[in-house]
This record gives structure tokens, C-alpha cells and sequence, in this order.
């Protein structure tokens, strides 16, 4: 009978560590939401315009696509809290399909809606509601249509038009300080150093 007690001592011992190796076994947490990686940002139609888009407004403008409106567009800070918000909250889900830049800050100058050429019911609601919400924010708008081809003298066109036509942020840089008056500034802090108070006589 004394073997079978050791038999039986010896399974639990293994049988005990197996279940602290178990416990010891890092948790992984449940994955209540789970995603993938889409194959590619933008289809074949979408990159061309993008590439046509971006070589149409030249180095001096950056294109971003797929931007969200809220990103672009706020709600008039005049109108009350209550209906400021209503007005961003039907920004929400909103994108422009590509948004032209001023390459230095990045101020947003164009917005761009490549529409495929028979859109959907809810895609033409969605460009009527964007249409309406440049215009009231006073950010020019260009409608292209996909196509496998462009015509790149009438897009780069309407687009430096649109361009042109924007409210653009121009931050004037401090004029320098002349050399007369540079020498002046001098002057003066050298005869608040001195002890009569009297400047010291310009060399010529």
C-alpha cells in the first residue's frame, strides 16, 4: 500500500505544478473589439487624382488626403454654445477627399471632393451639406471626378484659382533695425553708463 500513497503524493505534486505554471502564464485580455489593416488608404482612381492634384498646385502647397471636416471646419464661435455644437456634431463622419495646404504652416487653402461619376444617393448629401459649409466658412471647394486620365493645365486652372481666391495668412517678419539706429541705441546705453551723463562723441 505504500507505493500507491507515494504514486498517488507524487501525481498531485505534478499535478500542483502544472497549475502554478498555469497561473504564473501571463493573462492576455479578450479582445471585445477586434481589427484588421486595410489593404491600401486609397484605390487606384483615388491615388491618380492625389498624384495629379498634388503636381497641378506645385512645391509651395502640401496635399493631405482624407482629411475629416471637423479637422478643417468649427462651428462659428459667434452662434450660441448649444448650436455651435449642433454644427460641429454634423461635421462628425465628414471628410474631404483631399485638402491643399499652404506648405509653410499648413493653412488650409482648398478643399477637394473627388466624386466617383454616378455618386450615391448619401454621397450627394454629403456634398451638398460640404458644399454649403465651405462657403459659409469661406474655404474655396473643387470638385473633380475620378477618372483613369486628367487634363493637368485645366486642373492646376481651377485649382491655383480656388487657391488665389482664399483668405491666405501672410505673417510679415520684423523690418530689421537700421545700422544709424543700431548705433544710436548704443550711444545712448553707453552715456547711461557715464558719469556726467553726456555721450561720448561719434568717431568718424
Amino acid at each position: 500500500m505504500a507505493p500507491f500513497y507515494i504514486m498517488v503524493f507524487a501525481a498531485g505534486l505534478v499535478a500542483a505544478n502544472l497549475l502554478f505554471q498555469l497561473v504564473r502564464l501571463p493573462v492576455r485580455p479578450q479582445r471585445v473589439l477586434a481589427y484588421q489593416r486595410r489593404e491600401s488608404l486609397l484605390d487606384f482612381q483615388e491615388r491618380l487624382c492625389l498624384g495629379t492634384v498634388e503636381e497641378a498646385v506645385g512645391r509651395d502647397f502640401r496635399v493631405f488626403p482624407r482629411v475629416a471636416a471637423r479637422a478643417v471646419l468649427a462651428g462659428d464661435v459667434d452662434l450660441r454654445r448649444r448650436k455651435r455644437r449642433a454644427a460641429e456634431r454634423a461635421l462628425a463622419g465628414r471628410m474631404f477627399d483631399l485638402l491643399v495646404c499652404s506648405a509653410a504652416d499648413a493653412h488650409p487653402l482648398c478643399a477637394v471632393l473627388a466624386n466617383p461619376a454616378q455618386p450615391t444617393r448619401l454621397r450627394r448629401r454629403e456634398l451638398k451639406f460640404l458644399r454649403e459649409a465651405c462657403a459659409d466658412a469661406g474655404l474655396p471647394l473643387v470638385e473633380l471626378e475620378l477618372k483613369d486620365g486628367y487634363e493637368l493645365s485645366a486642373i492646376r486652372r481651377e485649382l491655383l484659382g480656388a487657391i488665389e481666391s482664399a483668405e491666405v495668412r501672410v505673417s510679415t517678419a520684423p523690418d530689421q533695425v537700421a545700422e544709424d539706429e543700431e548705433t544710436l541705441l548704443a550711444e545712448l546705453a553707453a552715456a547711461m553708463q557715464e558719469p556726467d551723463g553726456r555721450a561720448p562723441r561719434r568717431r568718424r
